[in-house]
């Protein structure tokens, strides 16, 4: 797979030792305490690699190559050219720079001519106002709500962009 190139991102395939970079220093979003465990990272790794021709999952990289964050196309379904988008930036630090938004629009321009997607569809927590503004942002519109089915018991929003 090429590198898809932005103007301070790119997403590509994750080796293991960035995987491994990557979730050591991550910081969860919410007050949720987070500690790095090497052996599920591990095993993570390895099942990207069994799931990568139908689950793909991309790490998002500065251009000095340090990774950032994640993005994973799940729930790919080919014959209905349509996937589930999973993005994150791994630390606050890289958080309202606008880097999710630049993430988001290489992810979708990747299910359009790398996966054949017409159809991308991303949840979110209803308290994570950030995330849907960046959606919104990037063309996605909120579709449904699932009343407190999310883990924190806040609702689930669902958005969906036509590629």
């Amino acid at each position: 797979m090429a590198d898809l190139s932005g103007k301070n991102l790119i997403l590509r395939e994750m080796n293991q030792k960035e995987l491994h970079a990557l979730w050591r220093k991550y910081e969860p979003e919410n007050s949720k305490s987070y500690v790095y465990d090497e052996e599920k990272v591990e095993l993570l790794y390895q099942k990207s690699l069994e799931k990568a021709d139908w689950n793909p999952m991309l790490g998002i990289f500065l251009r000095n190559n340090e990774v950032i964050g994640q993005v994973t196309f799940a729930r790919v379904v080919f014959s209905e050219a349509r996937c589930e988008l999973n993005i994150f930036l791994a630390t606050e630090a890289h958080r309202n720079k606008g880097y999710g938004t630049e993430a988001i629009s290489l992810a979708k321009s990747y299910a359009r001519h790398q996966l054949g997607m017409k159809k991308i569809y991303a949840e979110v927590s209803k308290n994570n106002i950030r995330m849907q503004i960046v959606l919104s942002k990037c063309g996605f519109l909120h579709t449904k709500t699932y009343k407190a089915d999310m883990p924190d018991g806040s609702d689930r929003l669902t958005f969906v962009c036509i590629l």
